[in-house]
């Protein structure tokens, strides 16, 4: 029902836009007041989405860091994992995580440490983490798949938030999506990172995600209370994401109230998602991505690196930000958001927090 109730708000674009202009507003102020950093930019940046303006006042509070494009997982729907990324291999070093770090501290709010790869293959990934917080970054999040975490290391690190996301709660399962994922070490891991976290009182959130899709859909109920019973802070399940009709024919579940995409469209051999874009995009006013090489991109819909904005190894962020280029973008999205491939799957995303 609350989904419905989203839906129908969002197609009713002038309701939907002054509620979220409104709680974005609230968002920042409230961060202002409780000292929170980034709230200022946050709140700059809002009204420059409310004028619909493609040069943005604010800095970026949001900012997603790609420590590796590497994995050790061969999921057939991500593009490192199907070998389609298109971009070289690589870690990134310690030494130029510590290099933008020190560019974005000062503005950044939340850092989500991952993109297109698997965060902690990078041998250097609990150091960047404890770096970052040293730095004073509030709130630090990542996304794994849950076979190569340390616990020890991780609990250690300082990290706020991590999301151990599978695919199902047998191998047979987990495996079919997971291809090269242990599912026992995967649990065993989230138990040890459980048991450490309570052991050392440490503040520290706890989520698993179960990625649905038609092999593993009966299996929902049961990863409910296997979750409850490792003690992790929240089970949730992850609607999936596919690239090509071929791919939703296999992997979408069968029960619709969880595709994101249009069902009278796919029935008809087209994918498009549930909500189109309309010439839109608040999330592009608080945050950017940043590839392993230092390349920055407008958001995550970009694993490709097609519209890389700048480097931030050789450019300032506040340089690249309202540069000619990024600038042309934003007006490309609020003007003519369907021609752009990055936005075609893409049913938008909200309004940054202030953690």
């Amino acid at each position: 029902m609350l989904t419905r109730i989203k839906e129908l708000i969002k197609k009713n674009k002038k309701v939907f836009q002054v509620a979220r202009n409104t709680y974005a507003i609230l968002v920042g102020t409230a961060g202002i007041l409780k000292r929170k950093k980034g709230a200022g930019e946050h709140l700059k940046a809002t009204f420059s989405l409310i004028k619909s303006s493609s040069e943005i006042k604010g800095l970026p509070v949001n900012i997603t860091i790609e420590p590796t494009n590497q994995c050790n997982c061969r999921c057939p729907i991500c593009e490192t994992g199907a070998g389609i990324l298109g971009r070289p291999a690589q870690h990134m070093s310690l030494e130029d995580f510590k290099t933008i770090i020190d560019k974005i501290a000062e503005h950044t709010n939340t850092l989500m440490f991952y993109f297109m790869g698997e965060p902690f293959i990078n041998p250097q990934s609990y150091a960047m983490i404890r770096y970052a917080k040293d730095k004073g970054i509030p709130f630090i999040t990542t996304c794994t798949n849950g076979d190569p975490v340390n616990p020890a290391k991780l609990v250690e690190s300082g990290i706020d938030e991590i999301s151990f996301q599978i695919g199902g709660i047998t191998q047979e399962t987990h495996g079919m999506y997971r291809v090269g994922s242990k599912i026992d070490r995967v649990l065993t891991n989230i138990r040890e990172t459980v048991r450490l976290r309570n052991e050392k009182n440490v503040k520290m959130r706890i989520v698993c995600g179960f990625i649905l899709m038609k092999h593993n859909e009966t299996e929902v109920e049961d990863f409910k209370v296997l979750m409850k019973n490792l003690g992790v802070d929240e089970a949730i399940i992850i609607d999936p994401c596919v690239r090509t009709m071929e791919e939703g024919y296999i992997y979408l579940p069968s029960d619709k109230n969880h595709w994101i995409y249009d069902v009278d469209a796919f029935q008809q051999g087209k994918l498009v998602p549930k909500i189109l874009a309309q010439n839109e995009c608040p999330w592009m006013y608080y945050s950017v991505t940043i590839q392993v090489n230092g390349d920055v991109v407008p958001c995550c819909r970009d694993p490709h690196g097609q519209f890389v904005m700048g480097n931030i190894l050789e450019q300032d962020l506040k340089d690249i930000w309202n540069s000619p280029k990024f600038i042309k973008f934003r007006t490309m999205v609020n003007h003519n958001q369907k021609n752009l491939v990055i936005c075609r799957l893409c049913s938008g995303y909200g309004v940054s927090e202030i953690k």
